[in-house]
């Protein structure tokens, strides 16, 4: 049953509670009224009130507490009747309830409950013995006495510990029989002793008159003074438990916290992990000690990642398979250190299976479906959804519809399939109850009745304790996210700086820049202004984020804006107006609090300037302002490279390309291809390489010369370009050998170019004279990045060798062929 639902019928089954205890302290008081019976009884209720103010005894390790005023109540049912002792059950019950609550509905339940469960109980007995103070007037039927005493303490026993586990029960979801097992099954007891407590002194007054009634007050001291000693001890040995172990969790928890900072884990994104995880195990009908399981693994699930590098578990991009294999062990190091606590709810296997999959191709130990531990499996789900949606150092936060997708696309293959559809469903529900505990509501945890002892006399009270406040996130956990927030910066540092080695075009560096940058300084916009020589100006040539079309290609001058003084006077300026340099670009986009401009300087040559834009941000910070300065200066080495390889392609198209077929050279593509490595790692596609040799070309040149062979080669590659696809590259590697790169290609493809380029070239005859009856052949070999080899070398290397095999297929089946013809002939 849902959270929401429960706390309907709870409202409604109070607010009838209420309403029939009006109907029945109502009753009670017309009826003393009307009858105008002795009114000794008022000094019973003076009496109850007081003892409702007498210290209490609380049962250890319970909820429930012993009271002096129960005795009273029941003396007075069997002196002056049922409607003396409602009125005097109401005004202690009230008297009490004051003490402990400050709610009219929660004081007026506790109320009601007490006077309806009385009502109740006397009804039962009058029916079966009549009247009980008749029966009590009667002492020479002493067996029929006792029956009627027992009977009233059973079924006060039991129609009060009914409406008070229904209570119970309704708020915390679980079933009225485990609830009345776990914390009330003591209370029948109190109703026993108070009943016998009140039948004897009934007998003292019946024999002795009113005033033995004050033989009570020493009965009742004497009770109390007897349970106080045994029970404090007792007591004091439950809280060195307690705090024992209150510590041993506190300590627990503060270490994993630590661990979740190191991964960048929120305190936010793990109180939502245990709502939604709290959720679903409710819907799917777990067990107590497995829901408090999960609420605990919502926690220390990662705790093994304290054996986990902090280089991977903050890497960008995939890791490696050794990187990977050290990525498994936090869940078999995290159930090690937990194993050892013998923690009372089965924990462990949540924290060892959370990255088992439903296909069984998960870790540590290759589970599949149902044999996956259930809350591992609800784990999995929840912490999937909720991780994606928080922002990374390696990667960006997902929207919400992302993160259903994923679940979806993956349901039956990572997760539970019924666990995702469950989850999806009620997803609008948990958001809710997640936005009420921002709002720092409590209705989003098992709905509240009242912490009150005064909800029975001698029965616990009937709610339950509320979940401590989420506290904000320790000053250490700052500390922390602080020094690997800076590990952070300088491995983003070192990435930028690597992949400007292998960027040699203006427009991939720019792009590169602010990829990075965003992950180490906010923005809202970023703009990269280059010195325009012609014009005088500089122009945004590279804008990404808010309001990018309004900044793209405007133009600002030496002096103008904030940008247009940091041209001119070569100093960075930051945490100024940003209308300043918004009006000087003749923009009308508005919103921006605070900016940053840093100029790109190389030795004495201005390139332009670096700037951020922020709506979020007041001002950026000296940590901030000192990583954007580095950046800025790589920056600027990065732009002049790209700009000199640029104006070199511009005035020597020779240098990077063959003269002869007009296709890139070895040199154009050894800068090439570290570039495209970059790209296929950063968006996870293969990369092939195939390396080609012409056969035969050497009786080629012999027949025709070495002038008129380069035609014919010039031929060969115009042959093999037609068969390759418009995004491959051909080089011109050396001689005879050419170069295909592949990008994204799948392997079927791959192969058949290949046997298209081998056929075309043997089936060609070349157009110059003498070189006809020379037959042309093609060796090819291929090797695929990361597969075969991680650099070019490895890759050349690989692709020879199956080359060299290829060719030795071909001249085998040459000299097959010709031996063949020969001995037809």
């Amino acid at each position: 049953m849902e959270d929401s639902t429960r706390h309907k019928r709870l409202l409604a089954f109070k607010l009838a509670l209420v309403a029939c205890g009006i109907g029945v302290i109502g009753l009670a008081s017309v009826r003393v009224y009307s009858q105008q019976a002795d009114m000794h009884w008022l000094m019973l209720l003076a009496l109850a009130v007081a003892g409702s103010w007498m210290p209490t005894s609380q049962i250890p390790g319970d909820k429930g507490v012993i009271t002096a005023s129960d005795t009273i109540i029941f003396l007075t049912l069997l002196l002056y009747g049922s409607d003396a002792a409602l009125l005097v059950a109401a005004a202690a019950t009230a008297s009490e309830s004051a003490r402990f609550t400050k709610r009219w509905l929660s004081f007026a339940t506790n109320i009601s409950l007490i006077c309806c469960s009385l009502f109740l109980s006397i009804f039962l007995v009058g029916v079966i013995f009549g009247d009980l103070r008749l029966l009590a007037h009667h002492k020479e039927s002493f067996l029929g006495y006792a029956l009627g005493l027992s009977l009233f303490a059973t079924a006060q026993a039991v129609i009060n510990h009914g409406l008070v586990v229904a209570m119970v029960s309704l708020k915390s979801g679980k079933p009225m029989l485990h609830t009345w097992r776990e914390s009330y099954s003591w209370g029948f007891i109190t109703f026993f002793s108070g009943m016998l407590t009140a039948g004897i002194v009934n007998a003292l007054v019946y024999y002795y008159g009113f005033w033995a009634a004050s033989f009570t007050i020493p009965v009742l001291l004497a009770n109390y003074l007897a349970y106080r000693p045994y029970i404090k001890n007792i007591e004091a040995a439950r809280r060195h438990v307690e705090e024992t172990r209150a510590l041993h969790l506190r300590t627990l928890e503060a270490f994993a916290t630590a661990v979740d900072a190191k991964d960048q884990i929120t305190h936010e994104h793990v109180q939502r992990v245990q709502i939604y995880a709290k959720g679903i195990a409710r819907l799917i009908g777990l067990s107590d000690k497995e829901i408090e399981a999960l609420h605990a693994g919502a926690l220390l699930h990662d705790i093994g990642k304290i054996a986990v590098p902090d280089y991977i578990l903050n890497k960008p991009g995939k890791l490696t398979a050794a990187e990977f294999d050290k990525m498994k062990l936090h869940t078999v190091v995290g159930a090690q250190i937990l194993e050892r606590i013998q923690f009372p709810y089965p924990l462990v296997p949540i924290v060892r299976h959370h990255h088992e999959r439903w296909d069984g191709n998960g870790y540590p130990d290759g589970l599949k479906g149902e044999d996956i531990p259930l809350t591992a499996r609800v784990l999995t789900v929840v912490d999937c959804f909720d991780a994606v949606r928080e922002h990374r150092q390696y990667r960006r936060a997902m929207t919400r519809e992302e993160a259903i997708e994923i679940l979806r696309k993956d349901r039956g293959i990572h997760y539970d399939p019924r666990i995702v559809d469950l989850f999806i469903e009620n997803l609008p529900v948990f958001e809710e109850q997640i936005a009420q505990m921002k709002k720092g509501e409590q209705s989003f945890t098992p709905l509240e009745v009242e912490d009150s002892e005064a909800i029975h006399r001698a029965l616990p009270a009937a709610g339950l304790a509320e979940e401590p406040t989420a506290k904000k996130p320790a000053e250490y956990i700052h500390a922390i996210l602080a020094a690997h927030q800076s590990s952070n910066e300088i491995v983003a540092l070192y990435e930028i700086a690597q992949t400007f080695t292998s960027s040699l075009d203006v427009r991939d560096t720019l792009a590169v820049v602010v990829s990075k940058l965003d992950k180490i300084v906010p923005f809202d916009t970023c703009v990269v202004y280059l010195s325009d020589e012609a014009s005088g100006a500089a122009v945004a040539r590279h804008v990404e984020g808010l309001n990018a079309e309004d900044f793209r290609g405007r133009g600002i001058r030496p002096g103008e804006g904030v940008t247009g003084w940091v041209l001119a006077n070569n100093k960075p300026f930051a945490n100024t107006d940003p209308a300043l340099d918004l009006s000087a670009l003749g923009t009308q986009v508005k919103g921006y609090r605070t900016l940053a401009v840093y100029p790109l300087v190389k030795g004495e040559r201005t390139l332009g300037a670096l700037a951020l834009y922020s709506q979020k941000l007041g001002s950026y910070s000296d940590d901030q302002l000192r990583m954007l300065e580095q950046v800025a200066g790589l920056t600027a080495d990065a732009i002049q490279k790209a700009l000199l390889y640029t104006e070199t392609k511009d005035n020597s198209a020779n240098a990077l390309t063959d003269s002869l077929t007009g296709l890139p050279n070895a040199r154009y593509f050894y800068a090439f291809f570290e570039q495209e490595q970059v790209r296929a790692a950063e968006d996870e596609y293969p990369l092939v390489l195939i390396a080609m040799d012409v056969d035969n070309f050497r009786r080629v040149n012999e027949a025709v010369g070495h002038d008129r062979g380069d035609q014919v080669l010039k031929e060969v590659s115009e042959l093999i370009r037609a068969q390759l696809r418009r995004e491959d590259m051909l080089i011109r590697y050396t001689g005879d050998k050419f170069i295909g790169l592949f990008r994204n290609a799948p392997p079927e493809k791959i192969s058949e170019i290949a046997v298209r380029i081998q056929t075309s070239v043997s089936y060609h005859r070349p157009g110059v004279a003498g070189a006809e009856d020379v037959p042309l052949g093609i060796s090819i070999g291929q090797a695929q990045l990361r597969r075969d080899g991680e650099t070019l070398e490895e890759l050349l290397e690989k692709a020879e060798r199956r080359l060299q095999a290829d060719q030795s297929a071909h001249k085998s089946f040459r000299q097959f062929t010709d031996a063949k013809e020969e001995a037809r002939q």
